[in-house]
């Protein structure tokens, strides 16, 4: 009898711990939204940026109006980059989370893109900045991101 008294005080204990869906007990919402960034002209596209600091470097900055203040503020935001990949006979889409850094050879050089975002309410910035930062010749090719927002 102490043996089931005891474990059914270790269940009871184990459920009223946990916290269902949230702190205030909402379900929490997710949105996924896509977004590509050519390298052509277009609304959204890869514009060269000059920092002091960094170098050169691409952004495409894009409104999102789902992204208001309080996902901003009290929710979650996790981007991705979406990339084709070849595994043999057969191509896969995969998803990487930003930040992600590339490494690649380019006519016998060796370089790196990493690739990150910002926020604000309303917006999101892509950031691609190339390890030779030689923008005459080499522009990030096309990028579809994926965006998660979460409250």
């Amino acid at each position: 009898m102490k043996k089931l008294l005891g474990c059914m005080l270790i269940v009871v204990l184990l459920c009223s711990s946990c916290v269902k869906n949230g702190k205030d007990g909402n379900d929490t919402v997710f949105m996924v939204l896509d977004f590509d960034i050519p390298s052509i002209n277009n609304n959204n596209k890869w514009n060269p940026v000059f920092d002091d600091v960094m170098g050169n470097f691409f952004e495409s900055r894009v409104s999102i109006r789902e992204l208001t203040g309080d996902i901003f503020d009290n929710g979650a935001v996790l981007c991705y980059l979406l990339q084709n990949v070849n595994y043999g006979a057969r191509t896969t889409v995969i998803q990487t989370p930003l930040p992600y850094t590339f490494f690649g050879e380019f006519g016998g050089f060796l370089y790196s893109e990493n690739y990150t975002f910002e926020l604000s309410p309303g917006s999101i910035n892509f950031i691609v900045k190339i390890s030779d930062f030689d923008i005459e010749t080499q522009m990030p090719l096309d990028c579809t991101f994926r965006v998660v927002l979460m409250r």
